[in-house]
């Protein structure tokens, strides 16, 4: 059976995207991928930063209350994809949180 990444679409801060989800194949890096994917390629890197930090903002605002971090992937090959990474001990804590009933 193949391995199916969740997508769906979504808004974040005032863009449409796909989103992608995976999980990490570097062992220093462990962790759930989150890729947005643009439906354009920058011809300037420092325009998709730009982009990707607006990301990373509206992503520490929404997820940060709960607890939940996010690194810039740093290592994504794609030219039309924005990539995060949710490190694996903080989807660990937000189970863990939730097992325990949110305290």
């Amino acid at each position: 059976m193949e391995a199916v990444n969740p997508r769906f679409n979504i808004t974040v801060a005032g863009k449409k995207y796909g989103l992608q989800f995976d999980v990490n194949s570097n062992p220093t890096k462990k962790g759930v991928k989150m890729q947005f994917i643009l439906d354009q390629e920058f011809e300037d890197p420092r325009d998709k930063q730009l982009l990707a930090n607006q990301i990373s903002v509206a992503l520490q605002k929404k997820l940060g209350a709960s607890g939940i971090m996010i690194d810039y992937d740093d290592r994504n090959p794609y030219k039309n994809v924005i990539g995060f990474i949710v490190p694996l001990n903080s989807v660990a804590m937000m189970i863990i949180k939730a097992m325990k009933g949110g305290s």
